[in-house]
């Protein structure tokens, strides 16, 4: 699965935000403790807009890991955070950008709280440690003439389903 992510508009929102606070408010995990081997881990991943006041936005984004074997699941774990940020200014924002802003920098922010509780979980689960890879980002293009807005680190946008 690929997604891209419209910079532009992550940037118009993130300019009037600041980052107050990420909470797991839900988790929920099981495994077969009698299957060992080879596993496939698998994650998935949405985020979106939560609750939204005039000070303030909330993002919630919702993590399903699947692990499988050669024949079956083997484990399933449901994670979800919520980021809740201060947001300043007095005009408002395009909705179309705020869900692009809580789905590029939703992820970006509970990501590594997801690699540490996976590690985590796996490893008590009696399999590796599964280490979360690198998210990656890709621009989405603009229509009409104007120009992709790069990243400044070169790097693309969107975790991978397959570890």
């Amino acid at each position: 699965m690929e997604r891209t992510v419209n910079f532009a508009a992550v940037s118009r929102v993130a300019k009037r935000v600041e980052l107050k606070g990420i909470r797991l408010t839900e988790i929920s995990a099981k495994c077969d403790p009698m299957v060992l081997g080879a596993l496939e881990p698998e994650v998935d991943l949405e985020c979106r807009i939560g609750d939204q006041r005039t000070d303030a936005l909330e993002v919630v984004c919702d993590y399903k890991f699947l692990v499988h074997s050669e024949h079956s699941q083997v484990a399933e774990a449901a994670i979800r955070y919520l980021l809740t940020y201060d947001l300043g200014g007095t005009e408002p924002i395009a909705t179309e950008d705020l869900a692009e802003f809580a789905r590029a920098n939703g992820a970006l922010h509970s990501w590594p709280f997801v690699r540490e509780l996976l590690y985590g979980l796996t490893s008590r689960m009696g399999y590796p440690p599964y280490t979360l890879p690198v998210m990656h980002f890709h621009t989405k293009p603009k229509k009409g003439k104007e120009a992709e807005v790069p990243n400044n680190d070169g790097a693309k946008a969107e975790p991978p389903t397959k570890g």
